[in-house]
């Protein structure tokens, strides 16, 4: 349990200029110690001069925001929840003064309930968790900042749901973090799994890391917080099992088989891709970096959550555990042995593994490396690249065959993040072009393959991040296997 904590013990949330979301910020993500800056701090300096880490002469307005033609906003205030993290509030009143119910957390309220809420994948497990949100605090919390950011993506010219979603996920962090230290019960399960959902819809919305046309991956919380939510998921899932929760429907629905058999009845190769990014991954002109030339270390948390990850795939190989779309069919025994045997899995798996400390034993050392970690998460990208092409085909032809299921669709590239831990994520803090080259084009497929409405969290990233990655590959003289658009 103290794993999952220590991983979102430095997770803050940095306030932004008027208008705009706020941005999560890991603290020491790349595992690297921190250095002392060598001049004097400024305590009080405005909000954009802090977003964007310089000293702030603490005029109003500074000088920098003159200069720059920005609005000067001053500072939120800081309430201190330990040495290594805290989390700014817009009140002016202390947390336990301030007011527990608003006429805005109403219309957030009602905003998820009969908008955003519709657009989220995995339906039926969202109202079993608003009924968790009237007893947790942090799912409440969620909930409704993540209203307030859907709100602020329809509504950019008004600055209070910006605003609100800063003190809304503020109290998320902080209780959130809290409450993973207690034993997961069916009281808390379904609100703390939840909320790591939640939180991982916010990394998707947040482009804060990106200052200007600066793509600084080594921010992107999208990708760093994912080992969060894969420890989370293995602590609740026994929890889901034994309790019967609607969140088993999950562990039931594989949307990547679903698609892989769609694709193969169209005839097509859902691994078609595979070979050719290994084959880049394998060419020298590739192995080439734009961030820092120091080894990136492998975190201790996302290496253990990627342990988990293959130990859960290798335990459902050996068994053909994995549910087909045809087996769920028949329902009653055959999925609750199902089940049975996902569970007994996980629970060998953090057996074998009860610490993120825990040296993987020397048979795992082979699917640990880069390459390897590659072609596993290339594996997993595939079908959707083949989705993407097929969609660009079939509507050029203005063809009306099958595609897969846009459900299916959403929910593999929503999790996909989650799923690139492990040796993966020093390729992406150290901007590898291995790496640049597979987001580009899971960016890519997310721009042709979800609705910009219905998924309003990932549509401007999607747009965003395939623009600038395509701008830096480009700058470094690089083609890439799939660029016909």
């Amino acid at each position: 349990m103290s794993a999952t904590t220590g991983l979102f013990t430095n997770t803050i949330l940095v306030p932004r200029e008027a208008g705009q979301v706020p941005m999560l910020q890991t603290i020491g993500a790349t595992g690297q110690s921190r250095k002392k800056r060598p001049h004097n701090k400024s305590r009080r300096g405005c909000v954009a001069c802090k977003r964007r880490r310089v000293k702030c002469d603490e005029r109003v307005p500074c000088a920098s925001c003159v200069k720059r033609k920005i609005d000067c906003l001053a500072p939120y205030r800081q309430h201190a929840i330990a040495p290594s993290l805290s989390i700014p509030f817009g009140a002016h009143l202390p947390m336990g003064m301030a007011p527990q119910i608003s006429l805005l957390h109403l219309e957030l309220f009602h905003h998820w309930d009969k908008e955003t809420r519709p657009t989220l994948a995995f339906a039926q497990i969202w109202p079993v968790v608003m009924q968790r949100a009237f007893h947790e605090d942090f799912i409440m919390s969620a909930i409704l900042s993540v209203a307030a950011m859907h709100l602020s993506s329809l509504c950019p010219q008004s600055t209070k749901y910006s605003h609100a979603s800063i003190q809304l996920m503020a109290n998320t962090i902080q209780v959130f973090r809290k409450s993973l230290s207690l034993p997961f019960t069916r009281d808390n399960c379904e609100a703390l799994m939840g909320t790591a959902l939640l939180i991982n819809y916010m990394s998707w919305f947040d482009l804060g890391f990106l200052d200007g046309e600066s793509l600084d991956l080594a921010q992107d919380q999208l990708f760093l917080l994912s080992p969060g939510i894969v420890q989370v998921w293995f602590q609740a899932i026994p929890v889901f099992v034994e309790e019967e929760s609607i969140f088993t429907h999950i562990i039931h629905r594989n949307p990547r088989l679903s698609i892989d058999e769609t694709l193969v009845e169209r005839g097509e190769d859902p691994a078609r891709f595979v070979e050719l990014f290994m084959q880049m991954w394998d060419d020298p002109r590739y192995a080439t970096c734009g961030g820092a030339e120091t080894e990136a270390p492998v975190l201790g948390h996302t290496s253990y959550a990627w342990r988990l990850l293959l130990g859960l795939q290798a335990e459902l190989s050996c068994r053909s555990s994995l549910p087909c779309t045809s087996d769920l069919k028949s329902g009653g025994n055959d999925e609750k042995n199902k089940l049975r045997h996902i569970n007994d899995a996980v629970t060998r798996i953090t057996t074998n593994y009860t610490s993120v400390n825990k040296l993987g034993s020397p048979h795992t050392a082979a699917s640990d490396s880069a390459r390897s970690a590659f072609e596993n998460i290339m594996r997993r990208l595939s079908p959707l690249l083949c989705c993407a092409d097929l969609k660009v085909a079939l509507d050029r032809a203005d063809d009306p065959r099958l595609m897969p299921e846009e459900v299916d669709i959403e929910q593999l590239l929503y999790g996909f993040p989650i799923l690139c831990c492990g040796p993966f994520a020093k390729y992406l803090i150290k901007k590898d072009s291995r790496a640049l080259v597979l987001l580009f084009h899971f960016y890519r497929a997310a721009r042709i393959l979800l609705s910009p409405k219905r998924c309003w969290w990932a549509s401007t990233r999607g747009c965003v991040m395939e623009e600038l990655i395509l701008k830096e590959l480009k700058a470094r003289q690089l083609d890439m296997p799939l660029c016909d658009k």
